[in-house]
Parts: C-alpha cells; sequence; structure tokens
C-alpha cells in the first residue's frame, strides 16, 4: 500500500506508545482519552508545517531583532460527535486560537451510510477546516463532513484520524489530496460491520461509556 508520507509516515516511538494505549482493552476511560488527545496535538502539529505562515519580527529585551514564522492565519477546527472529542481536544492544544465547528453523525448499522443530526459550525468561506474523527472506517461520515464543508466555501481542507482504515482513505481521497489525510496508524480490514480491524474497538464508548439511545 503507497500512500504518501504525510498520509502515513507519522509514526514516532511515542506515537507508537499512544496508538498502543488506545488499542489496548484493558486501558480506562481517562487514559485512552488522554492517549488521543496526546495524539491529536501531534497530528496538529504535522499539519500546521503544511499551512501558510507569515515572517514576524520581535525586539527581545537585549534589544535585537528576531524573526518567526507563525500562521498567517488559524484553521477552524471541526469534529464529528461524539468520538471525536478527545483528538478535537489535542487539535486545540496545537491550535489554541482556532475557531471550532461540530457535527452530529449516526451511522445505519445495517446500511453503513452516515446521517447528519446536527451542524454549529463558523464562517468557513475563504477558510482552512481541519476535519477531525478518532476513527476514519469507512470514510463515509469524513465525506459527508467534507461535503458539508465544501459548500460553505472553505478553501482547504485536512481531515485527521487516529486510526484510520486503508477503504475509507481511498473514499476520503476522492474529495480531499492525498497529503492532506493524516493519522497515526492505518489498518488494512473493515470488518461486515464496518468497524476498522484490529481497530481498537467503539472509540465513543471507550472514552464516554456505552450508550443505550
Amino acid at each position: 500500500m503507497n500512500f504518501s508520507i504525510a498520509a502515513n509516515n507519522m509514526a514516532t516511538p511515542r506515537l507508537e506508545e499512544l496508538v498502543i494505549t488506545i488499542r489496548a482493552p484493558s486501558t480506562p476511560s481517562p487514559a485512552f482519552r488522554f492517549a488521543l488527545a496526546e495524539i491529536g496535538r501531534f497530528l496538529g502539529y504535522e499539519i500546521s508545517k503544511q499551512l501558510t505562515s507569515t515572517p514576524t519580527r520581535i525586539k527581545t529585551s537585549l534589544g535585537k531583532e528576531a524573526i518567526h514564522y507563525p500562521l498567517e492565519q488559524n484553521p477552524v477546527l471541526i469534529t464529528i460527535l461524539r468520538a471525536g472529542i478527545p483528538l478535537y481536544q489535542g487539535l486545540q492544544d496545537a491550535f489554541p486560537n482556532a475557531e471550532s465547528g461540530f457535527i452530529g453523525s449516526m451511522r445505519d448499522e445495517t446500511t453503513l451510510q452516515p446521517k447528519t443530526t446536527y451542524l454549529a459550525l463558523p464562517n468557513l468561506e475563504g477558510k482552512t477546516a481541519i476535519i477531525c474523527d478518532t476513527m476514519l472506517a469507512t470514510g463515509g461520515s469524513i465525506c459527508d463532513a467534507v461535503c458539508t464543508v465544501q459548500d460553505r466555501g472553505a478553501r482547504e481542507i485536512y481531515v485527521c484520524s487516529a486510526i484510520a482504515a486503508a477503504p475509507g482513505v481511498r473514499k476520503v481521497e476522492g474529495l480531499v489530496p492525498r497529503d492532506h489525510i493524516y493519522f497515526a496508524a492505518l489498518d488494512d480490514e473493515l470488518n461486515d460491520k464496518g468497524y476498522i480491524v484490529p481497530g481498537l474497538g467503539d472509540a465513543g464508548d471507550r472514552s464516554f461509556g456505552k450508550k443505550i439511545d
């Protein structure tokens, strides 16, 4: 499988430790959420390397100038509820001044098709958006989110997940450039229920407890 460096070569020893933590069934919810947030922060820093920076001069207390290159414009962070929240919180650490948007999406467990149930988005016209969800499985929810963000005028879109499945990545590539897709680990398969294998289980339940509705 030949994904680009930006799409699949994010691994560092620390990131590998975090992925082990979220895959382990014994990891309790607080540690699971913390590891996802750390992954989100790491991926956010990596994405920031592709964003436009602007030279800024600062005079130090020694009376000398230094030049640095902060972002020209902060991206808008958009998460898919509820599983994407911990990853999103890590992205907030990487982009503390970013605006935020939220998309509620449910997957029909029979058809595996997503249904949008909630939208709360800021103005996206001409802006860069980072859409995050902990799992990029079939790609349905992410693709729906990408289309929603495109329709609202976003100039550039990045996708960020902790664990992705190859079929889902290929689907998202139809809408987003390959080097705009970021994840910490890539798995090859989906099972007949559309879950990533080996994956990590239900990310929402593992973060926040099992839901009954």
